[in-house]
Parts: structure tokens; sequence; C-alpha cells
């Protein structure tokens, strides 16, 4: 299955061959010569829509550039005057319609969401794997609470983020793509607008915050797939990179889904940082470098859920901070409840234990008879 701009593009090269092969039999030579303009336009504006919006006018400014250099000593006419009525078969104005056509079709470079789009997540499905709704909607939940974890203000971690912090991340849903080409991938690109925070707030500009703390994950990202040393990365404060390594963790691909490419206008990413799950064991290696990790195994009562953070607390007494992957949580319907939790401790000099969760089961208390 193609998205309806690929089809587009595919019916009016079709269309333009036919047309050129056999100019007669679509009309007069200035029908034919406006019929093609036309196509080229269509086609113009289903690769670049911003860009042909924005000047209705650029395929025929571009046209008639092009003649003025093939005919500059000629007054600025029509092709099909140009090339003169002698020609019954328009073969001359064909061969000038296929030069022009040339010329232009290498420049309609496809609109690239990254560079136009506030956000850009881009979701590269495993070969073989239909694109589930539930997938890629459960993915950017993901993205936009994890969003919301990194952009709260130090002091401000547990409970709700601030408001301006919650509307500065409600990204606006602007376009769904969905391509299905047969024998490729398929591909689910998500094109999100700015959230709607106010501007007037003690945070001052709430999107700024938002900007900084995502520029923050994505740094994290890069470094995540470049092979780079821990000496390499671009945040020095022991915290900070433990805090953004588990966040960055939340973003990595599940569910059939292959990769994740991230970028966009608000963190100034039109080439977009790439996620797979093989860089869990990079992200890893940045939580334990100040501390080793520890085997845990714990059956305690769930004290509370944190869904920003991807969080559950354990026990009554330590209330251990456990984070989980993504989607957990939704199993754990309330505090209170008893919870098996395993996976790893990590307990950071001068800094508050947490568990990275492998695995969690909620125990279910014996029905009364």
């Amino acid at each position: 299955m193609s998205r309806p701009p690929d089809m587009i593009v595919r019916w009016v090269d079709e269309r333009l061959a036919e047309m050129l092969a056999a100019p007669p039999m679509w009309g007069s030579p200035e029908a034919v010569e406006m019929q093609v303009l036309q196509l080229l336009q269509v086609r113009a504006l289903a690769v670049r829509p911003e860009q042909e919006l924005q000047n209705p006018r650029r395929v025929f400014e571009t046209y008639l550039a092009y003649l003025r250099e093939r005919f500059p000593r000629r007054p600025q006419q029509p092709l099909f005057e140009l090339v003169g009525q002698d020609d019954p078969l328009y073969s001359s104005l064909s061969a000038e319609l296929r030069g022009f056509m040339d010329a232009l079709v290498p420049t309609m470079l496809e609109e690239s969401p990254f560079q136009h789009s506030a956000v850009a997540i881009k979701l590269v499905f495993e070969r073989g794997k239909a694109p589930a709704t539930s997938a890629f909607t459960s993915y950017y939940e993901e993205f936009r609470k994890t969003a919301r974890a990194v952009a709260r203000r130090p002091g401000t971690e547990k409970g709700r983020a601030e408001k301006p912090v919650e509307d500065a991340t409600d990204f606006s849903l602007q376009d769904v793509r969905v391509q299905q080409p047969n024998g490729k991938p398929a591909e689910v690109a998500l094109l999100l607008g700015y959230g709607n925070a106010p501007l007037e707030h003690p945070l001052s500009d709430p999107n700024d915050v938002v900007r900084q703390a995502l520029s923050n994950l994505l740094a994290m990202g890069e470094w995540a797939g470049s092979g780079a040393t821990l000496a390499e990365l671009p945040m020095d404060d022991g915290e900070q990179r433990t805090r953004l390594a588990v966040q960055a963790r939340r973003l990595l691909p599940s569910r059939g889904i292959e990769s994740v490419s991230i970028g966009g206008r608000l963190v100034a990413r039109s080439k977009p940082v790439v996620f797979r799950a093989a860089h869990e064991q990079r992200f890893l290696d940045v939580i334990g470098s100040s501390t080793t990790p520890q085997p845990f195994d714990m059956r305690d009562e769930v004290r509370a859920v944190d869904l920003d953070r991807g969080v559950l607390v354990l026990g009554k007494t330590s209330r251990l901070p456990c984070h989980v992957r993504p989607g957990t949580l939704s199993n754990v319907f309330a505090a209170g409840v008893p919870a098996h939790v395993v996976g790893q401790i990590y307990r950071p000099l001068g800094g508050r234990p947490f568990v990275l969760v492998e695995t969690l089961e909620i125990i279910e208390s014996p029905q009364d008879d």
C-alpha cells in the first residue's frame, strides 16, 4: 500500500510519459504544453505541499526561466510558439518539454517532516510487520510522558508536573502518514505541532524548557548510536546523565518496531536521532558508570505510581523507586497492591537507590469464599 502523495506522483509520471510519447493524441500543441505544466504543478504539490502552497507560481516561474535560457534571442512566448507550428508530430515541442522535466524533477525533493514539523517521529516496523495502531499510539504516549519527565525542574520530580510543562508537552497532532510499500518495512510518521502552554509564566517560555529537555534527551540518544566513549557524553553532571539515560531507555523501540527517528524544528534537528533496541546496553553503561548494579528480587506493596516518569514506588518503609519498561505500568491499576519486582538495583554514591525493573508481577489477593 502506498500513501496518497506517492500514488499521485506515480500517476502523474505515467500520464506525462504517455502524453509525450504521442502528444497529438492529447490535443493542440498549446493544450499539450499547458497539460504538462499543470501535471508538474500537481506533482510538485504532492511532493512538497508546504513549499508549493507558499509559492503557487514556482513551477510556472521556473518554466519561464528555463525558456529564457533555452531561447535567449527570442521574445518571451509560450513554447508551442517558440518551436513553431511546422511540426505535425510535435517532436520539437516534446523534446523541449522533456528537457524541462529532466531539469525540474530532480529538484522536487520530498518534503522532510523533520524540517517542517515542530516534532516528527518516524517509526520503521520490522519487515513483514503491519503497523498496528496501538503500537504507534502507545509509542507517542510514552514519548510525551518522557518529554514531561525530563522537562521537570529540579526539586519537582515527585507528583504531577507543573501545568505549563504539561501543556507544552501536550503536542498537537498535525498529521499521521502511514506507508506500507510492497517488499519494504512499513513506516509511520507522526507529525506534531507545539503544545499550548501560555507564555506569561515564571517558567519563562515553557516551550524553551521543553526544547532544552528534549535536546538533552536526543543528545543522549545520538551518543548511544555513535560508538563514542562515556567521556564524550555531552553532559558532565553525573546525576543528569543517569536521569537522561533512564528516560532515554523508554524511547527504545518495541512491539514490532525496528527503529525510531525523532527530530523537528522544536529541537533544531532536521537530521533526526535514531533509537534502536540495541542501544539499551549503552544507556545501561551510563546508568552503571557510577555504581555497580546488584540483582534485585522483592515482594512488597506498591505505594505510588508515577506515569510520567515510568516509576512505581515499592515498599511501605523503603519507598524504593522502580523504573519499569513502557506499557508495564498499565498493569498497575492502583497503589496498595502487592507486587513481585525483579531487576537490578543501583545505589549511586550520594544519590537515592533505584531499580531498573526486568519483570513486574501484581500479586492478586485470594478471593474470600
